[in-house]
C-alpha cells in the first residue's frame, strides 16, 4: 500500500474508532494480534480485542473524545501522528470522580501497518498536564515557584 493510502488507514483509526467510538471498525482498520507499545498512564493492551474493550471503557468515562490531529507523516509502512485529545472528565478516572469539566492533552504516536491494517504503535502523551487537569499534580508555576 502507498504512504498516502496508509496515513488514509490511521485517520480512520483516529476519526471513526477513537473519536466516534466505532470499534467494530477495529476488525478492517487493524490486525488481530495488534502489538501496543503504550506509556505508563494507558498502558500498553496487546490485541485488536482488548483494545476493543479499552476503547470502550474510555468513552464511558471519557465522553465526547476526540483527537484533533496536527501533523500525519508518512514513509514506507510507518505512519507518524502529533495531536491534541479533548474529552470530557464523565466519570472516575484515575481515582477523580466525574466533574464535567473539558481535558485536553498533546501526544504523538507512530503507527507500523501490514498489508493495509495497523500492526503496531507506539505513543506518549503529555500524561503529566492530565494529572495537573485533574488536582492530582501542582502546576508547572507551583513546582517553579518551589525550585527557587
Amino acid at each position: 500500500m502507498s504512504s498516502e493510502d496508509n496515513k488514509q488507514v490511521v485517520r480512520r483509526f483516529y476519526d471513526e474508532v477513537m473519536g466516534a467510538g466505532r470499534v467494530e471498525v477495529l476488525d478492517e482498520v487493524m490486525v488481530e494480534d495488534f502489538i501496543d507499545h503504550g506509556e505508563a498512564l494507558f498502558g500498553s493492551p496487546r490485541g485488536r480485542e482488548t483494545l476493543r474493550q479499552s476503547i470502550g471503557a474510555v468513552h464511558g468515562i471519557l465522553p465526547g473524545l476526540y483527537v484533533s490531529l496536527h501533523e500525519i507523516i508518512a514513509e514506507g509502512d510507518l505512519v507518524g501522528v502529533r495531536g491534541t485529545m479533548r474529552c470530557r472528565h464523565g466519570g472516575n478516572f484515575l481515582g477523580v470522580a466525574g466533574t464535567g469539566h473539558e481535558l485536553s492533552w498533546e501526544g504523538i504516536a507512530i503507527f507500523r501497518l501490514a498489508a493495509g491494517r495497523i500492526a503496531e504503535r507506539w505513543f506518549n502523551s503529555d500524561s503529566i498536564s492530565i494529572f495537573r487537569q485533574l488536582g492530582l499534580a501542582p502546576s508547572g508555576a507551583a513546582v517553579a515557584s518551589e525550585l527557587g
